[in-house]
């Protein structure tokens, strides 16, 4: 009796680790619904794939990155004056390759140098008009949800399974672990009730 009350924590243990390892296996398995009588087996996620990917677009393009954000980083002064200098650079470089061909390079240089200033006078306002005209069309056009939905309905099921496992590999670990320590625990609650109360 003895050797079967101290046997009772064991299995309790390999019964809550084993239960949550098979848990955590059918987040992701079987891939394709499998007919077992009048039940259909088949993984949380595989199962769950599309309205989960329609959930996390959501999420993204609410919480986390919207278009108006987007723009919101590329219209700043800073990125202005870099397009700026950038146009400005293309500009000069293509007048310097024309130019000479119809006139000295001296008028050249000048010409280059007064279209240089208008540019720069002007071009940090055309930016960011052109930014925020371009922001109304894509925010009408590009849909960051309908991205994000896509991709995730897109990922191959064992790709998905591999990543997800590598990155909570330890939170999964623990989560079977803790289904051992759990049932060893409540077969010794057990163990402790059969002999405070033993049965008749």
């Amino acid at each position: 009796m003895n050797y079967q009350l101290l046997a009772l924590p064991v299995i309790s243990a390999f019964i809550g680790y084993i239960t949550n390892v098979a848990a955590i296996k059918m987040l992701f398995w079987p891939n394709k619904p499998v007919k077992l009588g009048f039940f259909t087996l088949q993984g949380v996620l595989p199962k769950r794939q599309s309205k989960i990917a329609a959930i996390v677009g959501q999420l993204v393009e609410e919480q986390l990155l919207s278009m108006d954000e987007v723009f919101d980083r590329i219209n700043t002064p800073e990125i202005r004056e870099v397009l700026t200098d950038k146009i400005s650079l293309i500009l000069r470089n293509r007048l310097n390759e024309l130019l000479p061909r119809v006139v000295p390079i001296r008028v050249s240089n000048i010409i280059g140098d007064i279209l240089e200033k208008v540019l720069r006078q002007e071009a940090a306002n055309i930016i960011k008009q052109t930014i925020e005209a371009g922001s109304e069309y894509l925010n009408e056009e590009i849909k960051i949800h309908l991205i994000v939905e896509e991709k995730i309905n897109a990922f191959d099921l064992d790709e998905l399974e591999k990543m997800i496992r590598g990155v909570t590999s330890v939170e999964l670990t623990f989560i079977e672990i803790l289904g051992g320590v759990l049932g060893f625990i409540i077969g010794f609650i057990q163990v402790a009730i059969l002999l405070i109360y033993p049965l008749i």
